[in-house]
Parts: structure tokens; C-alpha cells; sequence
């Protein structure tokens, strides 16, 4: 077992890959005594190093490392503690899943944990998800959005303490409600319609006495109450024109703004979006089906043909195994998530002194669409909404129209 070729190719793995020279002296400087551990621990083989060995590898590192001298009035290592442990661990971890993802070992030492999806102190909880994946063909986002709280209030559950299910009161709802929403009304109707799902579903097979989806009464939230915020022509083109193509992630960014603006679609949608969903001899791009199940395909502008364009032949990484449109800037160059995408719209709209969210762009769109006069029923297919009554809330947006029915009514008087 020669340790010291394969850390060295691993070595050149990383530099053909763009990390920085810190990153990867860092990587090796972790690796360095892991050929004298694994002699010291009698291992014949990698495929043997288990989790467990991973403590005792950094407390070895840590240890024998030269630099962690002992100084004159203090009896405790110099520059090297506790704290470095998780940037140890992270080393050994990235380095094996490399062997293993390149063949040099045949056994996953450290296999990456799913996102969302783990164990359950509850096992009718993971089966309740699978129920909602398979039979009620959920979207992703809110297949997401279900795992994220049903997750929660498992924990939850564990902390109270709850050992079964005949054990729950109403008391636990109460309790794991104020926690996740507060006096937020939207959360709260949220945080209850997955806990209705969760409840007749355990109700339906025995697993609570009661049907506690009926005791959830959610606060009352008027349709159309609120006006949504909507950025301004001149604050677009404010932002667009604060963006340096030459700096560092002015191509990726200009282009992800001008996709936002000029086609109103969320973030999540422009994070998923791939290669193949481009057009370009039909100047149309297809968004994959995120939080509704229809493909949205919408037109491509000219000034937004250059900009992806432009980002893709000059910024974009060449040769990554990626699909998705959209790339981090730093090592290993992997895709951007919907949470990165709206962070990096709200950043620059700090820049050019723009109090707003990434959302807002959206509200614009749809606010110039309907002064141009386009129908709300085509306003619809553009925003992708599956129902209508989602598009009535731009019906506040239009102040023109919005005059001339009060005028009309106060003639009328």
C-alpha cells in the first residue's frame, strides 16, 4: 500500500481542478502523517479505515505534528487545538471519497449523507414521506419543504421526550408551532398544513388515537391583503448597470439578474437550470418543473442571448462535469443552490444601495407586463403559477387601472 503515490495524485487531482495553492498545501499538511498512522495502526488496506479511526487520526496529527510545541509557561500545544479537528477531519474525508471515486479503493470509507433524508427516532415519519413522494406527487420544492419541518418536529419529539406516539398531547403542538413560526402568520398556516398531512396519515393507520389535524385552527389571512413590492424600471437598471463585467463574477452575476428581471422567475428556477434547456437556434429557454409540473418555456432576449453567452464561453468553468448553467466561483466549481442565487441578488442590490429582495424582481416583471396590457391569463403561463388565484394579487399592482374603476365608481356616485 503505497500511500505516498496516492496522496501525491490526489495532490495533482486538486491542482488540475482549480483549488487554490492554501487549499491544497492545507490538504496536504493534514495528510502528511496518515502513511506513519495507518503503520502504526497495523492496517493492511485503506478499505479498513473506518469512522472511528478518524478521531484517533487527528488527535495523532495533532500530536506528532512539529509545530504543536509545548511552550515555556504553558503546558497545552501552540497553535493547534480542538478546533483544528474539523479542518482535519475534513481532509481525511474529501481524500478518501477521492480514492473511492477514482477507483483506488473499493469500499466508501466516508459516504456523504443525503441533505434532508436521515434517520427517525419515528419510523412512521420516514414512511410518511415516502408517501407523500410516491402517491401524492408532490413538486420538489414541496416535497422540501415537507421534509425540512417533518424533520424538525421529529427532533422535537425526541427533546420533549416522546417514546409513543399514545403519549402526544396537544400541548407538543402548541409548543413545536411557537418555535417554528411565532406570531408569523404565513408560517403558521404552513407549520400546520404539514402537520394536518403527518396527523391523518397516523390517524388513518392507528398510530394516534385521535385525529389531531381537526384541533389545528390556523389564524385567518386575507386573500389580496398585502401589495407586492415591486422594484421600479430605473432601480433595474440601476443594479444592471452597477455590475463590472471585468471583476470576478460579473459575467455569472449580470446574467443571472438580467434572467430574473426580464423573465420573472424564482431563483430556485434559474439554480436548476441546465444546459440543454437553452435554445439558442429558437431563442427560447425551458425552465424544469420546480415548484409547479409544467415546463415553463419563455423567450430569449437579445441583451440576455449575450449575457449567458458572454458568462458561458469567458466565466464559466470549462470541462465541468456540471449541467447546470450556473457555477459557485471558487473549487470544486459545483452548482449554485436557489439560497446562493437569491443571497448573491441581494448583495448586489446592497452594492448599488438597493433595499430589496431577489423575489422583488419578479414582482417588477409582472408589474410591467400587466401596464403593457397583457391578460391575466397569460400573465399566468408567464409566471408559471398552476393557479389563478395566485396571479390576483398583481391585480393591486396596476394603479392605472386600479384610477380608472375609482373614478368610474365615484361618477357613478
Amino acid at each position: 500500500m503505497d500511500l505516498v503515490h496516492l496522496i501525491a495524485d490526489y495532490a495533482l487531482y486538486l491542482k488540475a481542478h482549480g483549488y487554490a495553492r492554501r487549499t491544497v498545501d492545507l490538504r496536504l499538511k493534514h495528510l502528511s502523517r496518515l502513511n506513519r498512522f495507518v503503520e502504526a495502526t497495523g492496517l493492511q488496506t485503506l478499505e479498513k479505515f473506518g469512522p472511528e479511526l478518524a478521531s484517533k487520526f487527528t488527535d495523532y496529527w495533532v500530536r506528532y505534528q512539529p509545530w504543536a510545541k509545548t511552550s515555556k509557561g504553558f503546558k497545552k500545544p501552540l497553535r493547534f487545538g480542538p478546533h483544528h479537528h474539523i479542518a482535519v477531519q475534513h481532509s481525511l474525508h474529501s481524500f478518501f471519497r477521492w480514492a473511492y471515486g477514482t477507483g483506488r479503493i473499493q469500499r466508501n470509507v466516508f459516504p456523504l449523507k443525503p441533505p434532508v433524508r436521515g434517520n427517525y427516532f419515528f419510523p412512521e415519519i420516514a414512511d410518511y414521506l415516502c408517501f407523500c413522494e410516491q402517491h401524492k406527487g408532490l413538486a420538489k420544492n414541496s416535497m422540501v419543504q415537507i421534509e425540512l419541518f417533518v424533520r424538525r418536529f421529529d427532533r422535537f419529539l425526541c427533546s420533549v421526550p416522546l417514546t409513543a406516539w399514545n403519549q402526544f398531547q396537544s400541548r407538543h403542538i402548541d409548543l413545536f408551532v411557537r418555535q417554528q413560526a411565532s406570531h408569523n402568520i404565513g408560517r403558521i398556516q404552513r407549520v400546520h398544513k404539514i402537520l394536518r398531512g403527518l396527523f391523518r396519515y397516523l390517524f388513518s393507520f392507528g398510530r394516534l388515537e385521535r385525529d389531531w389535524a381537526s384541533a389545528l385552527l390556523s389564524p385567518r389571512r386575507y386573500k389580496l391583503a398585502r401589495t407586492p413590492r415591486a422594484l421600479a424600471v430605473e432601480q433595474v437598471l440601476r443594479l444592471l448597470r452597477s455590475i463590472d463585467r471585468g471583476h470576478r463574477g460579473g459575467k455569472r452575476d449580470l446574467a443571472i439578474i438580467l434572467v430574473a428581471a426580464s423573465l420573472g422567475v424564482r431563483a430556485s428556477e434559474i439554480a436548476e437550470l441546465r444546459l440543454q434547456d437553452l435554445d439558442w437556434t429558437q431563442a427560447v429557454v425551458a425552465f424544469p418543473a420546480i415548484k409547479s409540473k409544467n415546463v415553463l418555456r419563455l423567450p430569449l432576449s437579445r441583451p440576455l442571448i449575450e449575457a449567458l453567452a458572454d458568462y458561458l464561453k469567458n466565466e464559466r468553468p470549462a470541462g465541468s462535469p456540471y449541467r447546470n448553467v450556473f457555477l459557485s466561483l471558487t473549487p470544486p466549481f459545483k452548482p449554485l443552490t436557489w439560497s446562493s442565487v437569491s443571497m448573491l441578488i441581494v448583495k448586489r442590490m446592497r452594492r448599488a444601495g438597493i433595499h430589496a429582495s431577489g423575489h422583488q424582481l419578479r414582482h417588477g416583471f409582472a408589474s410591467e407586463v400587466i401596464k403593457c396590457g397583457v391578460p391575466f391569463s397569460t400573465l399566468q403561463e408567464l409566471l408559471g403559477h398552476s393557479h389563478y388565484s395566485s396571479t390576483q394579487v398583481y391585480t393591486k399592482i396596476d394603479l392605472t387601472q386600479l384610477r380608472e374603476v375609482a373614478v368610474n365608481d365615484a361618477e357613478d356616485m
